[in-house]
């Protein structure tokens, strides 16, 4: 079939749409293998010409929708305008799909929702289009036809992921990307054993209840084999981000990949660290293996909001030492952080500011905390009251998501300000974030007297 896949994104990140994710990577690597014929159409607002130029270009069988949990509103337009004008088959899939599959399954259009992971689910369910007779009821894969509604159970989840291809690329323009930040995204595993309330981790967790282990991992060579061929593939490539947030988690995994990156390949690489898993053997092995960057989730200084409130079983000692090993060790910071989370207050907003003062991170990247849909922490938000009425809209306008008596959005946005002035932001930033104080360049962990 000739597919058009709609990616659905906010662009409150200033990234590029469409955005490669490496799981809908390997679902389009998969369908081509099968002998589709594949378009992919970013899109961050509602774009009628856009529409109808993809729609003209590849005369699609059958759209995919593969919607943020933020976007239901721009997939609801979306899917209005071709039940509208082109009265074509589609079929929704993303977070959105996964936390609300009774609401995706009602947006205009839709025949069926994939919930969770592709991979095995909507290439199963895509064969069967093409072979009425064959049923299409697919474990994973949410229907309403004439009989009703069909919600089947999920299917096993794939352990083995080294026996899934590598993700398709190209048609997210990627060699545009990686000519513009020299940069490869890899990812490492899938699934986290960290249970914050403010990741929908464990949301989707919990749907793979007793569908086999939750957090995997690919082999060491399986992963520098993907990142020899995009090596091949473009020549810009000085950079490498394994994006997963468990990547440092599992020394057992760790320490034989770490050294097998360092025979292996000579680039510097990015890579989250969580501050409670930083001790210094895992600094030294990410220091001598080539980790130049470390993304360190704070999320707050407050140990109150940190940890009863988002349950990250992190205190400010570990956060602190986590800090000063990898400053020692070399290793450039990125502080993320949330403001304006549920019971913040003026007297936490003072503690994250302090935190940052003494960490003295390479560089900040400072949010407007958004209730994410599918998280405990909304759960939090909702049962009080908090969940502001302009719902997602919040999060498209880089806003707080929720509205609190004790610390209401001014005051949130106050700080947010301030502290964006205060300390540096890397070159990924939105603009408005590396340049929300006059005349402060922006800075590039990797090459720090760059600009």
């Amino acid at each position: 079939m000739r597919i058009l896949i709609l990616q659905l994104l906010p662009d409150v990140r200033n990234r590029r749409v469409p955005r490669f994710a490496p799981q809908l990577g390997t679902l389009l690597t998969l369908l081509k293998q099968r002998g589709h014929e594949l378009a992919l159409l970013g899109l961050s607002s509602f774009d009628v010409l856009k529409i109808k130029a993809a729609l003209a270009k590849h005369l699609p069988q059958l759209i995919y929708a593969d919607i943020s949990a933020v976007c239901a509103d721009l997939a609801r337009r979306t899917l209005q305008h071709l039940h509208d004008h082109e009265f074509l088959p589609i079929v929704a899939g993303g977070e959105y799909a996964t936390v609300e599959p009774a609401a995706a399954l009602s947006l205009p259009s839709v025949q069926a929702v994939a919930i969770g992971e592709p991979d095995a689910s909507l290439v199963t369910y895509f064969e069967r289009i093409k072979d009425p007779a064959a049923g299409q009821v697919v474990l994973g894969v949410w229907l309403r036809d004439e009989k009703g509604l069909a919600r089947p159970d999920m299917p096993a989840l794939v352990e083995d992921l080294d026996s899934l291809p590598f993700p398709e690329r190209d048609l997210f323009g990627y060699a545009d990307y990686v000519k513009a930040t020299g940069q490869i995204e890899i990812a490492t595993g899938r699934g986290c054993p960290q249970q914050c309330a403010y990741c929908i981790n464990d949301w989707i967790e919990s749907i793979y209840d007793e569908k086999g282990t939750w957090t995997r991992r690919r082999s060491p060579d399986n992963v520098l084999d993907e990142i020899d061929q995009l090596r091949q593939n473009y020549a810009d490539v000085r950079i490498v981000y394994f994006t997963n947030h468990a990547f440092a988690l599992d020394p057992a995994w760790l320490e034989p990949f770490l050294e097998a990156y360092a025979r292996r390949c000579t680039l510097p690489f990015r890579c989250h660290v969580r501050a409670n898993a930083a001790d210094d053997t895992a600094v030294t092995r990410l220091a001598k293996a080539g980790c130049k960057l470390a993304d360190v989730e704070l999320i707050s200084g407050s140990n109150f909001v940190r940890n009863e409130i988002f349950d990250m079983d992190l205190s400010g000692e570990q956060i602190e030492g986590a800090f000063e090993r990898l400053h020692e060790a070399g290793i450039a910071t990125r502080a993320i952080l949330y403001l304006g989370a549920p019971y913040e207050s003026e007297v936490s907003l003072d503690e994250t500011a302090a935190l940052l003062r003494r960490l003295k991170p390479s560089v900040v990247d400072v949010r407007p905390y958004f209730p994410w849909p599918g998280t405990r922490a909304r759960e939090t938000a909702r049962d009080n009251g908090w969940l502001h009425l302009r719902g997602a809209e919040q999060y498209h306008r880089d806003a707080t998501g929720i509205d609190m008596p004790a610390c209401r959005p001014p005051i949130v946005a106050a700080w947010i300000k301030k502290l964006r002035r205060e300390f540096p932001a890397g070159l990924a930033e939105p603009w408005w974030r590396r340049w929300s104080s006059a005349g402060r360049a922006p800075i590039d962990p990797f090459f720090p007297k760059r600009r």
